[in-house]
């Protein structure tokens, strides 16, 4: 190994700050602490407390903290600490207060405080096999993880890198695009955005969810053309033909890829596209790995694995889905070609699957 063992504890002691930095990052979303200081003007803690109605005391400790991180600036470090202000620079804003921005970092901060509860369910899980119970989204409500790159990226950078695909979802007659494991919607929501004529179906197994989508659909003026159903993505039938089916972050998740893939080949008209995004994998497995698959193994351990066990002849995936595995699950559902599409991102691999 490369570290000895004092090394490998200064490593874990890093680690360590690390998890409780993001832990203030939740504080700090949760509490609207980042947001009330988005304007960059500088604040005691008592303005702050004032601005966000917390404590006081708590609110101290917090800009205290966060300035020792260096993630806002202490104006006048030698002043008492109720006196002294704190500003969010203007560059931290898109990451710690802006929901919006593909770089936020928020909703990464809320998922791992919500899967940190899981963990002693996670103990028994392990030992037995099963599947943990169901994580609520309460007390946060539901994190829309994607809905920034969705709604920033999708519709505006990778699918008009498709040239073929761009032109049909541009031309008449309208094309007829499915979701499959729409989540709360924001793909269909962002497809139909950038592409005025296209009418979308997204399925789902949560029906929270597809409520969700509906609100989300409904909010940003696309209902007309964008509709959500509950449905397995293993067992979708049925007479209805589409010009595009995607998947987006979703196949690793399910417990039954290949009927899945399956069912999304059936749904396909002539000259469909079957599209899917998902982790950017390495081709083999390597350790030590890189970076994102260090994190992508991380979240497979407490949430993505863990979601698709428990079910009958699951697949059990994981996060980490190489591009050979999702060949032999193309193949096995039917399909003869996997090309991987010149999509240029650090958080997804993009393919085409065609008979």
């Amino acid at each position: 190994m490369d570290l000895n063992a004092e090394e490998l504890s200064a490593r874990l002691f890093r680690s360590t700050i690390g998890a409780l930095e993001m832990n203030s990052v939740y504080l700090g979303d949760q509490l609207g602490y980042y947001r009330a200081m988005a304007d960059g003007e500088p604040v005691t803690a008592g303005a702050l407390a004032s601005r966000t109605a917390t404590d006081t005391r708590y609110t101290s400790e917090w800009l205290q903290h966060q300035a020792v991180l260096g993630l806002i600036a202490a104006e006048d470090t030698r002043a008492d600490a109720s006196a002294r202000r704190y500003r969010l620079p203007a560059e931290y804003v898109a990451v710690l207060a802006d929901p919006d921005s593909v770089l936020f970092a928020g909703r990464s901060a809320v998922q791992l405080a919500r899967y940190g509860r899981r963990l002693p369910d996670l103990v028994d899980a392990y030992r037995t096999g099963a599947a943990p119970p169901p994580l609520p989204w309460e007390p946060e409500g539901r994190v829309d993880t994607n809905r920034a790159i969705f709604r920033n990226l999708l519709g505006k950078q990778w699918l008009p890198a498709l040239a073929e695909l761009d032109d049909r979802l541009r031309s008449e007659p309208p094309a007829r695009i499915a979701d499959i494991g729409c989540g709360t919607g924001w793909a269909g929501i962002a497809m139909a955005l950038a592409y005025p004529l296209v009418e979308v179906d997204g399925i789902d197994l949560d029906s929270r969810g597809v409520e969700t989508a509906r609100a989300n659909a409904e909010s940003s003026g696309v209902a007309e053309r964008v509709r959500f159903r509950v449905g397995d993505a293993a067992e979708l039938s049925g007479p209805e033909r589409y010009d595009l089916v995607t998947i987006f972050e979703a196949l690793h998740d399910m417990a039954r890829p290949v009927d899945a893939l399956r069912a999304g080949r059936t749904m396909l008209s002539d000259d469909g596209w079957l599209l899917i995004a998902d982790v950017k994998a390495e081709e083999e497995f390597t350790a030590p790995g890189p970076e994102r698959e260090q994190c992508d193994y991380g979240w497979s351990l407490i949430a993505c694995l863990p979601d698709a066990m428990g079910v009958p002849g699951t697949a059990a995936t994981g996060t980490v889905m190489r591009p050979a595995t999702l060949r032999g699950y193309a193949d096995e559902a039917g399909f003869t070609d996997v090309r991987i599409l010149p999509i240029d991102t650090p958080y997804w691999r993009f393919y085409r699957l065609t008979v």
